[in-house]
């Protein structure tokens, strides 16, 4: 029997060219199986209480840069086989979409969402090997928009993986099944912590200082450099 995987989900920037603070849209978050998925939810909320005293979430937004290395390295070394932060990153000003369409924009994230759900399961594969039937995505709430007349994302995770679209380009077909979930990172600390990933790399690239601070850390404890879309572009 397969085994179930958990991918988490969070998102940093705006798609749109407009936005002033920064050109790089970017999904960040992480795959674990699924049995280890609330230990290292727990984890993350005992570190949070260890380091910000409190219970309630603690924005990426507001931690200092070194904490949220700290937590990532902590969470890494703590789960080195269980743990795999993923990024998807897009340069905004050089995509062709119709930005004054709020339809292509979010045809345009759930396409960023399942090239992020295709990579997690290509690293899976390759540190893991093919065992999987379900595979659960959990989604900040914020992502949700319902489009008229098109498939859910769910819907449209499995059928790209089945092959059932006439353009799809997955090298491999798969035969899990695929469930979304939107979550309010209130109460899901799974979601908190593909926050703090996202608002890591984010201030990365968006920030106005070029530290090489994350990108060294990152390597250090074996975190992948992101997916980058439409086409491969340095900062």
């Amino acid at each position: 029997m397969g085994e179930t995987m958990a991918i988490y989900i969070d998102d940093t920037g705006q798609l749109h060219p407009n936005y002033k603070k920064g050109s790089v849209f970017l999904y960040a978050g992480f795959w674990t199986p699924y049995e280890k998925m609330d230990e290292i939810k727990r984890f993350y909320g005992v570190l949070r209480r260890q380091i910000f005293h409190t219970s309630r979430e603690v924005k990426g937004s507001q931690m200092d840069e070194k904490i949220k290395l700290q937590i990532i390295r902590r969470i890494k070394n703590k789960f080195p086989d269980n743990f795999h932060p993923i990024f998807v990153a897009v340069k905004v000003p050089i995509l062709t979409i119709d930005f004054s369409s709020k339809q292509s924009v979010q045809l345009h994230k759930n396409y960023l969402l399942r090239r992020f759900v295709e990579t997690a399961i290509q690293d899976k594969r390759a540190k893991c090997g093919d065992r999987f039937d379900h595979v659960h995505v959990y989604i900040d709430d914020q992502s949700k928009t319902r489009l008229h007349n098109r498939d859910s994302l769910g819907r449209y995770l499995n059928k790209s993986a089945k092959h059932m679209y006439f353009w799809n380009k997955y090298q491999k077909t798969s035969a899990a099944k695929f469930t979304v979930s939107y979550e309010d990172s209130q109460y899901d600390n799974g979601i908190q912590l593909a926050d703090v990933l996202a608002n890591t790399k984010g201030h990365y690239y968006n920030g106005t200082v070029k530290s090489t601070l994350v990108q060294d850390r990152f390597k250090s404890i074996g975190i992948d450099a992101p997916l980058k879309l439409p086409k491969n572009w340095t900062h």
